[in-house]
């Protein structure tokens, strides 16, 4: 089959990922810079109860990104110096960058080549088991969490490629001691920055906001500033109220995606389980010659995409491990590529992803 550029009237580039920002989130964040207060208040306030409300009942603390999320989340379920935490290995290194801002020791593990995410009988043959687990909801595809605190004392979900996701009627970030969910710039609500841990008892929540409240204290400890500022807040809060759109959209650009596919290629499993919400598509092909080829024929046809994970982000390859012992990421890196899936792509663009699918290079 022919990878022909496909002729358009139009040959701008469709982004990979671009945030969906309307009217009226500049006016909810122009409304909150014209109250004069930046700094954490009622906005952040307004945010975490609505967390708590989307995710079920329970507690939240808005922090300044999902990195500090997850190490506030580490650091309130107990985790010291020396402390083994499971990691899976194809993840983004900010995960890396918690575990050791704890001063725990990162043990990466391999994933199930299919979902892509942590997997259970990877997590048992460690032997020894770790004190913690942070287990990734790979691009919105839910993980095992049941099968995987079997193998660990303390299990935080890393919800910040599946907010908004349910499953058996319950929202996904409830399973684990604690969930964290980030608002960076990609993500399927954002602020720019910012992050949030939560869980369905207090506890970690609470130390979260113990840690980030430093100032005027009557006891003097080690804390940090990892506060997320109002006007912050206010545009995840705004876009968190069209959260139903968001999911709509997405799916139903996930579904055109899929129909669109040839044979030869498949996709990740698990995203088209009722109550998820794809936060990536992203193509399996046979080999990384056919991949390169497949990215290819979208440059062609300018469309970016990216290689979602490189071989070099593998956290075992970043802390120097045999890479023998972790078999399925390193072919989910070479296999692997991502194309434009998010609510700002107009129905014009997602036609030319869908005919470019159609017109791609046989496997």
């Amino acid at each position: 089959m022919s990878a022909a550029p496909i002729r358009t009237a139009s040959r701008a580039e469709i982004a990979h990922n671009k945030p969906w920002i309307l009217n009226e989130d500049i006016e909810a964040v122009s409304a909150s810079l014209g109250t004069g207060w930046l700094a954490p208040g009622a906005r952040v306030a307004g945010l975490e109860d609505d967390m708590a409300r989307l995710l079920g009942g329970g507690t939240a603390c808005a922090v300044s990104s999902g990195t500090a999320a997850l190490m506030l989340a580490l650091k309130g379920a107990g985790i010291v110096r020396g402390d083994r935490v499971a990691v899976p290995t194809y993840v983004c290194t900010a995960v890396l960058n918690a575990v050791v801002a704890c001063n725990a020791t990162p043990v990466p593990v391999d994933i199930d080549r299919n979902s892509f995410n942590l997997d259970p009988k990877a997590l048992e043959a460690l032997g020894d088991k770790p004190k913690a687990a942070v287990v990734v909801h790979t691009y919105g595809a839910e993980a095992p969490i049941d099968a995987l605190h079997k193998h660990a004392d303390i299990v935080i979900e890393d919800c910040c490629q599946s907010l908004g996701a349910i499953s058996g009627g319950m929202a996904i970030g409830r399973s684990g001691q604690a969930a964290i969910f980030s608002f960076y710039a990609t993500k399927i609500v954002t602020g720019g920055h910012g992050g949030l841990v939560f869980a369905a008892s207090g506890r970690i929540p609470d130390f979260a906001r113990d840690y980030i409240t430093f100032d005027g204290r009557d006891d003097w400890k080690p804390r940090f500033n990892f506060q997320m500022t109002d006007f912050q807040a206010a545009l995840v809060q705004k876009q968190l109220r069209r959260l139903d759109a968001i999911k709509r959209r997405r799916r139903a650009l996930a579904a055109k995606y899929r129909a669109a596919l040839l044979n030869g290629y498949s996709v990740q499993s698990g995203l088209d389980r009722d109550g998820m919400l794809p936060y990536r598509f992203v193509i399996v092909t046979p080999d990384q010659t056919v991949r390169d080829r497949l990215r290819k024929h979208f440059d062609a046809n300018a469309i970016r995409t990216i290689v979602p994970l490189e071989r070099k982000e593998l956290l075992h390859r970043e802390l120097g491990l045999a890479a023998d012992r972790f078999a399925n990421a390193e072919q989910v890196v070479d296999t692997t590529l991502s194309i434009p899936l998010y609510p700002a792509l107009s129905d014009d663009e997602a036609s030319r992803i869908v005919e470019a699918l159609q017109k791609a290079p046989a496997p």
